[in-house]
């Protein structure tokens, strides 16, 4: 079974290079991901910052959010960790990064870490690094930047690895001075039968493109599927999708060829004498 820690970094990554809308000229803060969050459609709805957000999601998607504050405010997450006694100065694996004076400004997921630099992967961001840019990417910077305010840690079923040597040895905890990118979740193998089989979703294909693929309206594929009916186009590189099962060809029996007829023997010719 695929950890906790990489199916967040499967659902985190899969959105890498999204971007918010555009109207007006300019970039607007309207994003998907508040209308597939409980209770936090306003964020869109109002144009607000969305970093937060996006973590919130990410943990959702990945069957982890109780491991994570729900929240559009960076500040309320940093206090939500540290209210849990699940707050460091040091990176883990996956924990909820969080920068800026008191953690308020910006956050984002932690990929990977070494000695002098961490990777996280953040929304509402651009190439500098921003607070306030228009989308989803991997970024990397100095552990001891002095915009890193700290982490929080999540717990997660299989533990949490981090740098924090006070930790070191702590149930739950697993320390590792450096750390890399944790492996994506591989999809199970698809199992077919009976009456429907099930497809992995890959790179370039939407619902859409599945049902045209095997014959069957959109409409057809949602009720096989109706996790997506809400958010038809939220559908990632991995997921496993119901699809009907092609029928399968029973080989027809060649009909047994008749035995030819025995030639008649053909009388003597009469001779002459």
């Amino acid at each position: 079974m695929a950890s906790q820690v990489a199916k967040v970094y499967t659902v985190a990554k899969s959105q890498e290079h999204y971007k918010e809308g555009y109207s007006h000229g300019h970039w607007d803060n309207r994003e998907k991901y508040a209308a597939q969050v409980p209770g936090m459609a306003w964020v869109s709805a109002g144009g607000y910052p969305w970093c937060a957000l996006f973590v919130s999601w990410v943990a959702l998607k990945a069957g982890v959010a109780g491991l994570f504050p729900r929240t559009a405010s960076c500040a309320t997450a940093v206090g939500w960790f540290k209210v849990r006694g699940r707050f460091s100065t040091f990176p883990a694996l996956g924990s909820q990064v969080f920068f800026g004076a008191g953690g308020g400004t910006h956050t984002g997921i932690v990929i990977s870490y070494s000695k002098t630099s961490i990777t996280y992967i953040s929304g509402n961001t651009n190439s500098n690094g921003s607070p306030e840019g228009n989308e989803v990417l991997i970024k990397s910077i100095a552990r001891k930047s002095p915009y890193v305010f700290g982490y929080g840690l999540p717990q997660y079923a299989e533990g949490i690895t981090t740098a924090d040597p006070v930790l070191k040895g702590h149930k739950g905890y697993h320390y590792a001075a450096t750390a890399g990118v944790p492996k994506a979740v591989k999809p199970a193998p698809p199992k077919s039968g009976g009456k429907t089989s099930v497809v992995t979703v890959k790179a370039g294909q939407t619902l859409g493109t599945i049902a045209a693929s095997v014959g069957i309206t959109l409409a057809a594929l949602l009720g096989l599927n109706p996790a997506y009916k809400s958010h038809p186009n939220d559908v990632h590189v991995g997921d496993h999708i119901t699809v009907p099962a092609k029928p399968t060809k029973k080989p027809t029996a060649k009909p047994t060829p008749k035995p030819s007829a025995k030639p008649t023997k053909k009388p003597n010719p009469p001779t002459c004498k």
